[in-house]
């Protein structure tokens, strides 16, 4: 942030819980259209009133990234649906849906919060169609929230990122208070912060979109972007000073939030890739425990096997747990003797249980119960352990051979 924002935000009084905004003026009327088109606003009659959007478009094959956006046209709706686990949809079609992201004046959703900036995003033939509806006064609100509740009611999906906890319920929250009926209550909603973090929790510190976009994506935003925690500051002091014509940082806000719209058709392809296409161990594990999810086994089984190569002590426990539950015992077992020679205390245990009941072998089982013992300080684990010890001792006692 350079030290012009900085000192433009420290005179407003910028903090992270910002007190609602009052309209600073009365509500535009008809004779502001010729500046609304000046500042490419296009202004649109509404039952209450007037509401700006900017449009743009997009060839489908235009590059967000390092795909193109039609990539998340190639995927089966199915597969998307089942991304969005704990839904019951069964099919998303991404050619029906609408991609949706608000800027807001608050960073916590609360009551007063508004969303002075909806961005939605939708395939329209050969075209991908970005618009995005500007409140240049809160007065303005009930205008805006009807041409956007035109535009979701058109489409079958909804597609977020976070919109499950932030977008939606503050979008519906002011929809009811302007008098106006939510328009989700019909529209199948696929959340990517979910699927997202259940595919690279283990890759990536953070799953946040900027995030995805530098490690994933391959998105690199331009010096126009604008950090999305200063974004509220910048609206109250475009408020302060009149509102109207889209000031310079303005301009930055609806770059930041246009690139949000993209940036998440993209991830739309990448997520399906990476339960299709896994690039690597931690990839094929996350997708193995995606199939195992939604009772694909074989598949599940299929992308285990391909990272058990490479995976960390917690991922391969999972990986030879679900091999017992399989059936498959002897991979199980190769599994669990990796572990155990890293002294992982569960590896130990189940290798002894493998030689005690399997192999009939109480000496060996013993071997591995004693260095379970050595390898854990957990009183409960001990004193299991402890029991297992004395069976395996009686066991190895009678099977020791007679002396002549």
């Amino acid at each position: 942030m350079n030290l012009d924002l900085r000192e433009r935000l420290r005179r407003l009084g910028a903090h992270k819980n910002i007190s609602p905004i009052k309209p600073s003026r009365p509500a535009l009327q008809a004779d502001h259209v010729g500046a609304v088109a000046r500042a490419q606003l296009e202004p649109l009659r509404t039952p209450f009133g007037w509401a700006y959007v900017s449009r743009s478009a997009y060839v489908r094959t235009h590059r967000h990234g390092d795909r193109p956006l039609d990539a998340a046209l190639c995927h089966l709706p199915k597969l998307l649906a089942k991304l969005a686990l704990g839904s019951d949809v069964e099919e998303v079609d991404v050619g029906q849906a609408l991609f949706l992201d608000t800027e807001t004046t608050g960073l916590n959703g609360g009551a007063g919060t508004l969303a002075f900036l909806v961005g939605m995003g939708y395939f329209d033939g050969a075209q991908f169609v970005v618009e995005q509806f500007f409140l240049r006064d809160p007065a303005e609100e009930s205008a805006m929230l009807y041409e956007v509740g035109r535009r979701i009611r058109d489409r079958r999906h909804v597609v977020t990122f976070n919109g499950q906890a932030f977008d939606v319920p503050l979008l519906e929250s002011r929809f009811i208070l302007s008098r106006i009926a939510p328009p989700f209550a019909d529209k199948h909603h696929l959340d990517l912060l979910l699927p997202a973090r259940r595919i690279w929790r283990g890759s990536l510190e953070s799953c946040s979109l900027s995030s995805l976009e530098f490690h994933l994506l391959g998105v690199r935003r331009g010096q126009r972007d604008v950090p999305g925690a200063v974004i509220p500051f910048l609206y109250r002091e475009y408020l302060a000073t009149g509102g109207g014509d889209l000031n310079e940082d303005m301009q930055r806000v609806m770059y930041h939030n246009e690139a949000d719209l993209l940036s998440m058709v993209t991830l739309v392809a990448r997520l399906a890739d990476a339960v299709t296409h896994p690039q690597d161990a931690i990839e094929h594990f996350n997708a193995a425990r995606f199939y195992e999810r939604i009772g694909d086994y074989d598949a599940a089984e299929r992308s285990y096997r391909a990272a058990a190569s490479d995976l960390p002590a917690s991922a391969l426990r999972h990986v030879a747990r679900f091999m017992q539950r399989r059936g498959h015992s002897t991979d199980a077992l190769a599994i669990w003797e990796r572990l155990a020679e890293s002294d992982d205390v569960e590896g130990l245990i189940e290798v002894a249980k493998y030689y005690e009941w399997r192999a009939c072998d109480p000496k060996r089982a013993l071997a591995f119960a004693r260095r379970a013992m050595r390898a854990t300080s957990s009183p409960t684990l001990r004193t299991a352990i402890a029991h297992r010890i004395a069976r395996l001792e009686r066991k190895a006692h009678r099977a020791r051979p007679p002396e002549s």
